[in-house]
């Protein structure tokens, strides 16, 4: 009863806030680096923007495939056009990294081989940012790696878009979206789908998005709505286990939200509520129709207050955070986690060559203790191009229920589980120009209680335990003038056992290429690069 009268609360909050009616506060686009304060001067973490210039260019459809050739970050895809993603930035697992859209926190509770089931549309995105390093001080639990956060596309006055694509393998890609005006509230509508056959055994997938945006502006502030939908059907050889390989998988994902904005003087008030539910139907055999499939359905929805105030002699942000994540499972049966988290930020201007942001979050969960990551990070200017970084944050991430409950042949989890946790201190130099941008950095990420799937040799079943302590050291280098990343990673643990994530990385990663247009047409040349730890060989991958 405590939580719904408190989610009546911020939902009365979010439509009725008299307070705030004196002065109405235009949107403005969500940018996410390392605060939630958006500072003139920058930050002092790794951020790196992607816009949908750069999308439109590049070679790639799905973001999953765009991103995969940032520095640091390792892709291991299942298909292409986003059919299934695992996302590791900085040698962390796919559970140990947050993702959003437009600030809402949207990693699956259930695993995170679900986290990357993006419920949008090619034509929702604007911009993505992505914040490497420690977040748990902003977005709670699982940001050890970092932050991706999309930032989905306003409706625009009248605009019709449609476009289509064909390929081997029977590959097909269609979609259509409109924006038309209704009176104050601008609204958006888009549907695509994409389909293909199998390039190699298990991979065909058949694919369905769809969303609705829709944005008012009133006396009393602004408000935009959102709904995605995506449905997927996919081939996924040897997706959970070498022991299994004709493995199959559907999933249905749907996101809600409903988010405001309004100011008045100094101090903006941002509420936002937010639903997401994912359905999985997973066959271990997809030629033993009903031996060992599983039917999965997780919901995570909750409430966010945010405030931010802005002041000549300090920035500061804070608010409340309510949630709750529920899984209804024939395989791990029944279960429910609720979440509040506590978060503040503070920015003083001391002077204007020095930027300085601390942070502390407070995560209270209903299955585990109290957890506090505090963060401080800062930025020295010593000349208009060229400028130092320094940060140091503590992160978290509590386990997931298949690393709690899952059973089947292949997998057992573990009920006595306990969080795992890191610090992790950063350096770096960044030189910025009109003509190049060039950055280099070098971080040290020491974790406790990490959590990792193990076994001794590959006849035996996976299982999941806190394994200790693991040592990552990493150094990165870019520039972004021919867009040109490299990644060096090297993480410690004595251990006899085969690991399945946390020790299963990119050791190198060279990523090159560039845009240019001849005659017209749009071209793109990109190489990678990549040496995974245990591999005696290397790979090079050129895409056009």
């Amino acid at each position: 009863m405590q939580r719904i009268f408190l989610f009546a609360i911020l939902i009365l909050a979010i439509f009725y806030n008299p307070a705030f009616s004196e002065e109405s506060y235009q949107l403005e686009k969500i940018v996410v680096t390392s605060s939630r304060i958006q500072g003139s001067f920058g930050t002092g973490r790794s951020v790196t923007t992607i816009d949908a210039g750069n999308m439109q260019s590049s070679a790639y459809d799905a973001l999953q495939d765009i991103i995969g050739n940032l520095g640091g970050i390792d892709i291991r895809r299942r298909s292409p056009e986003g059919v299934q993603s695992d996302i590791n930035i900085r040698g962390t697992t796919f559970e140990q990294n947050t993702l959003l859209i437009d600030g809402i926190y949207m990693n699956d509770p259930q695993t995170g081989h679900y986290t990357m089931d993006l419920p949008l549309t090619s034509f929702d995105k604007e911009d993505v940012e992505i914040l490497k390093g420690p977040a748990s001080s902003l977005y709670g639990a699982n940001s050890f790696g970092g932050v991706i956060n999309v930032i989905t596309k306003k409706p625009e006055d009248k605009k019709l878009i449609v476009s289509a694509a064909g390929g081997t393998c029977n590959y097909f890609s269609g979609g259509i979206s409109l924006s038309h005006p209704l009176a104050a509230l601008k609204n958006r509508f888009s549907i695509e789908w994409n389909r293909a056959g199998s390039y190699i055994p298990d991979s065909e997938f058949d694919i369905i998005n769809l969303s609705e945006s829709s944005m008012v502006n009133t006396d009393s502030g602004d408000y935009d709505f959102f709904f995605g939908y995506s449905n997927k059907n996919y081939g996924a050889n040897t997706f959970y286990s070498n022991l299994y390989p004709r493995e199959a998988e559907s999933t249905d994902t749907r996101f809600f939200k409903l988010a405001g904005k309004m100011g008045s003087g100094c101090l903006r008030f941002e509420p936002k509520i937010f639903l997401r539910r994912h359905y999985d139907k997973f066959m271990l055999d997809k030629n033993r129709p009903g031996w060992q499939t599983n039917y999965s359905t997780n919901y995570t929805y909750g409430a966010d207050l945010g405030f931010v105030i802005e002041d000549p002699f300090l920035d500061a942000a804070y608010g409340f955070e309510l949630s709750e994540d529920r899984i209804f499972s024939t395989n791990m049966q029944k279960h429910d986690r609720g979440k509040t988290g506590l978060y503040a930020e503070i920015t003083p201007h001391i002077f204007d060559l020095l930027y300085i942001n601390a942070g502390i979050r407070q995560d209270t969960f209903s299955d585990f203790e109290i957890e506090y990551s505090p963060s401080v990070n800062m930025k020295y200017a010593f000349f208009d191009f060229l400028s130092a970084r320094a940060s140091l944050g503590r992160s978290f991430r509590v386990p997931t229920f298949t690393d709690l409950y899952y059973r089947d042949a292949a997998n057992t989890g573990n009920e006595d589980l306990k969080p795992e946790s890191s610090w992790t201190y950063e350096a770096g130099l960044d030189y910025r120009s009109e003509f190049v941008n060039c950055s280099a950095g070098y971080f040290r990420r020491n974790s406790d209680d990490t959590i990792d799937w193990t076994r001794m040799n590959t006849g035996n079943p996976w299982r999941v335990s806190n394994i200790g302590t693991v040592e990552t050291n990493g150094a990165e280098a870019s520039i972004d003038r021919f867009f040109l990343n490299y990644t060096a990673l090297d993480s410690y643990r004595k251990h006899d056992y085969l690991s399945k994530y946390a020790l299963d990385y990119l050791k190198q990663q060279i990523s090159a290429g560039i845009d240019y247009s001849l005659f017209g047409f749009k071209n793109s040349w990109v190489l990678n690069y990549k040496k995974r730890v245990g591999d005696t060989s290397s790979s090079v991958v050129v895409d056009t």
